[in-house]
């Protein structure tokens, strides 16, 4: 079982379980009021803050998946708009280099492995995801906006399945993928493999940003068992 051509990084899942603002004003809130914590899994990293009842309330949060496997470099001419890029990325999970060049701030990043955010609203994600394709980055949206205009593709599989996995990079990646779209994963090894058994009962729909990618993802779905719908751009 392969991932598509997209997914050929092995996947870090970090699940930012707040509302998070807009990216702007991200690197302020989290020095302000946020802590980052380790969760069960080496795999899993959270962004935590006190918690009014109704942020405590609302499950239903959306997920942005992303990633930019290659350096990207910004040019900033504002020391003040370099650490606020330079806050933001690193606290998203990429690395990030900087050199000083007279009068501006060159700012290296990237973000070989994927990495998610959970978001409570259609407006974050927009606002999320127009800011990490202006960044250069690769991106999924998990439970998108009902309105959005890109192709999705919607996928459940209601029995588990299991595989076997010789190869560790292949596994990490297969395990990750399916983790990063929402489906429930038990791994158990066995000396020279791996079984990884997997379900997703209920429904999942995923945006992509063109149709090639949408055929990809149907495609290793497919392969890999799941019931798939998919829809076209108009």
């Amino acid at each position: 079982m392969k991932t598509p051509t997209s997914l050929m990084a092995i996947i870090f899942v970090a699940a930012f379980c707040i509302t998070l603002p807009c990216p702007h004003a991200w690197a302020q809130t989290v020095t302000n009021s946020a802590t980052v914590k380790d969760q069960s899994t080496k795999n899993e990293t959270a962004v935590t803050r006190p918690q009014t009842p109704a942020v405590q309330a609302n499950a239903s949060f959306k997920k942005l998946g992303f990633r930019v496997a290659n350096w990207k470099t910004t040019h900033s001419h504002s020391e003040t708009h370099a650490q606020e890029e330079i806050a933001t990325l690193k606290k998203i999970g990429c690395e990030v280099e900087t050199e000083a060049h007279g009068n501006h701030v060159d700012v290296r990043y990237r973000c070989p492995e994927w990495r998610s955010i959970k978001l409570s609203t259609d407006q974050l994600i927009n606002q999320w995801s127009t800011w990490c394709a202006a960044k250069g980055m690769e991106t999924v949206i998990m439970n998108p906006p009902a309105n959005t205009k890109l192709p999705t593709v919607k996928f459940r599989l209601t029995a588990s399945r299991t595989v076997h996995l010789h190869n560790p990079k292949e596994a990490a990646q297969i395990v990750n993928t399916l983790k990063l779209v929402g489906c429930q994963v038990a791994t158990n090894s066995h000396g020279d493999h791996m079984d990884a058994t997997y379900s997703c009962p209920e429904w999942v729909t995923i945006e992509l940003v063109n149709e090639k990618t949408a055929h990809s993802w149907q495609k290793w779905l497919n392969d890999s068992g799941f019931e798939t719908q998919h829809t076209h751009v108009k």
